[in-house]
């Protein structure tokens, strides 16, 4: 497991392993490892390395690159957190997300100064102008496993390829609760009441800095109605007549197949 310390952040070095990005893909060697030694890469002064933690005792560095180095492979982000164990899983995603706050805080928010320098022991950047923080940007979503009896509610956004269907999700509103959230996602996307909104599981999700706080929730009224603009389509689906549902790596994958046992379990 990576270990996240408050300690000063050590300079890029030698004995480090390194995470390399080029654009939005992550570059790997064979079999797809992509913890990279030193000196396995050229560095160069322009990849701009950010500390992550340490990983079995060694310090992890993010870069990102112009170009391909020679030797690596592109392979897409999600692909590649597809095929992990959640450890390497929660690494990459931390990963990734750093290098994105980075990446896209390259001037004060406030006052529009160049943020050149990095606070030594915390991963934000102070304006040397109006001394505003700037930390990595996280923003919570709500996903929802909702029960009638032994179906549970899959829905199909209007940009999901036909026949893959997941659970209900959104993002929280200004001064709004996780449970409130819950509820008003889903009156607002099907148009279905919920109650006992419980939570379950959370999983950040870095497309581009997402943090899941997956729920179960049981359906009191309503008629499906699926939202114009947002869900194509919506059913309640037998628990043991599944459509394609998303893979078990994810959040939604894993909600759904905890809810099913947690049904399976109540009979």
């Amino acid at each position: 497991m990576l270990e996240i310390g408050t300690q000063t952040h050590p300079l890029p070095h030698q004995d480090a392993l390194y995470v390399l990005l080029h654009r939005n893909q992550v570059l790997v060697e064979q079999d797809n490892l992509f913890l990279i030694p030193f000196t396995h890469f050229q560095p160069n002064s322009k990849m701009s390395a950010i500390y992550c933690g340490q990983w079995q005792g060694q310090d992890v560095f993010v870069c990102r690159f112009e170009s391909v180095p020679k030797g690596f492979t592109e392979v897409g982000l999600r692909e590649l957190l597809f095929l992990q164990d959640q450890d390497h899983y929660l690494l990459l995603s931390r990963a990734h997300q750093l290098s994105t706050w980075d990446r896209d805080h390259q001037f004060c928010g406030r006052c529009g100064t160049p943020m050149q320098e990095k606070h030594i022991a915390e991963h934000t950047k102070i304006c040397p102008t109006c001394n505003l923080r700037h930390y990595p940007r996280i923003s919570p979503c709500i996903i929802v496993s909702i029960c009638k009896d032994d179906h549970i509610l899959l829905a199909r956004g209007l940009h999901a390829p036909k026949g893959k269907f997941s659970n209900i999700a959104g993002f929280v509103e200004a001064g709004e609760t996780l449970e409130q959230a819950v509820a008003r996602e889903v009156r607002e996307e099907v148009g279905l009441e919920i109650t006992n909104i419980r939570y379950v599981d959370s999983q950040p999700w870095s497309f581009p800095h997402q943090l899941m706080v997956g729920f179960f929730a049981d359906y009191v009224a309503g008629e499906i109605t699926p939202a114009p603009g947002e869900i194509d389509e919506a059913n309640w689906y037998h628990i043991d007549d599944l459509p394609h549902i998303p893979n078990s790596a994810t959040i939604s994958g894993q909600l759904i197949t905890h809810h099913i046992a947690h049904i399976n379990n109540k009979k």
